[in-house]
């Protein structure tokens, strides 16, 4: 999914300045997250929260996340933006191209096509109940289904002709040559992957989609969301810098999905870790493994109470911009009890963000394999950030190196 939100990143600054020269400058300081990556982690939140796949949940958080991030770069189209605000407005009978835009979740979630294809359909119907606005959901989620799936771009190419009617078979410079601005499915989706299908990797992919021109950070995101499936890996220049301008909460779902779905990569999630941690945002609470008594005298601890307002001689519980869970000579048994607490505690403070250490896996002489698996339960928290080491316990990965 990541992929489909550095595409937005790239295209944001060529939407309304299209540009048919392939090398373009991929990323400036001008960009941004649209529209296009906001709904995408929307519908991922939906897939990832409600197992019912309800449409009122997704319409719910669809226009939660347009009241949190109302004036994206790019900016929501009218007729949606007039859905978004008003809860008892339906679904339009429109074919633009939000719904295909949003829809590479769903083809990392589900371990078949047909499912993919149906949960596809529910994401799109919510908003774009027009035959073509389904379908460009359903064939976005399909090739990143198959994509991820080890089928061959002759494969994608064959699946989609067939199942969708589009025309795949059209030459690449001839496209861009005659290619215009377009807002509809079928004006925008057909050409993503063409341009996907002419690409030799990602970065390839995401430059042959902007150079089209037209609609630049849809074009991409759609198209970035199906290379990186096909080809597993996005350049570490691109994921490096789009991590570090997304908002925190985009970052956890992201990692949600890297958990708790079939979404495996070699690249690395911005998450939590001890040597990462050197200043904190004012919402931002430090999480550290502590003894009973309050002795925060070395690792974590020590970073806590020198920076983070820990107070000696607390052993559990916020401090400051700090939170302290008791590791050291400390049974499992009872550091899942304060871990559970923790976990109440940050559900209880949503406007904070916890960020935790590799708590016990220090001076308590505890790893990983039995430390992380306490945390299960944080996964689905989304203001609670934890370490990559936890992570790919939780996600059974080998560690990444």
């Amino acid at each position: 999914m990541l992929g489909a939100i550095v595409g937005d990143f790239v295209g944001s600054i060529y939407e309304f300045h299209n540009t048919k020269d392939y090398d373009f400058t991929l990323l400036t300081d001008r960009s941004t997250y649209t529209d296009d990556s906001v709904m995408t982690v929307a519908v991922a939140k939906w897939l990832l929260t409600d197992p019912g796949r309800s449409l009122n949940s997704l319409a719910a958080i669809l226009r939660e996340f347009g009241r949190n991030y109302p004036c994206p770069m790019g900016g929501y189209g009218d007729v949606f933006w007039d859905w978004l605000k008003n809860p008892q407005m339906e679904a339009n009978d429109s074919f633009g191209n939000g719904s295909a835009m949003r829809a590479s979740a769903v083809g990392w979630m589900f371990d078949t096509l047909e499912e993919t294809e149906r949960v596809a359909r529910f994401s799109a119907v919510v908003s774009h109940k027009h035959p073509e606005g389904i379908k460009g959901a359903q064939a976005t989620a399909a090739a990143v289904f198959l994509a991820r799936t080890g089928k061959s771009k002759e494969e994608i190419k064959s699946y989609i002709e067939q199942r969708y009617g589009y025309d795949l078979d059209r030459n690449y410079e001839q496209l861009k040559k005659d290619y215009h601005w377009e807002s509809g499915c079928q004006g925008t989706v057909p050409e993503a992957i063409i341009a996907f299908l002419h690409s030799k990797d990602y970065e390839d992919s995401i430059r042959l989609s902007v150079a089209l021109g037209g609609d630049s950070d849809t074009l991409a995101c759609i198209n970035g969301g199906i290379a990186e499936a096909f080809y597993g890996v996005i350049p570490e220049k691109l994921s490096t810098f789009v991590l570090s301008k997304l908002p925190n909460d985009f970052k956890k779902i992201l990692g949600m999905m890297r958990t708790g779905s079939f979404y495996h990569h070699k690249y690395v999630l911005n998450c939590i870790s001890d040597e990462y941690i050197t200043d904190i945002k004012e919402n931002e609470i430090f999480v550290f493994g502590s003894d009973e008594n309050g002795q925060h005298l070395a690792g974590a601890s020590s970073m806590a109470i020198n920076h983070f307002g820990a107070v000696m001689g607390q052993g559990a519980g916020l401090q400051g911009q700090s939170y302290a869970i008791p590791t050291l000579n400390m049974s499992l048994d009872a550091i899942r009890e304060h871990v559970d607490e923790f976990i109440q505690f940050a559900k209880s403070n949503p406007k904070n963000d916890f960020l935790v250490t590799r708590i016990g896996c220090g001076y308590a002489r505890y790893n990983e394999q039995v430390i992380a698996p306490l945390f299960k339960d944080a996964l689905l928290v989304e203001n609670i950030f934890l370490p990559k080491s936890f992570l790919d316990v939780l996600n059974g990965d080998a560690p990444l190196g």
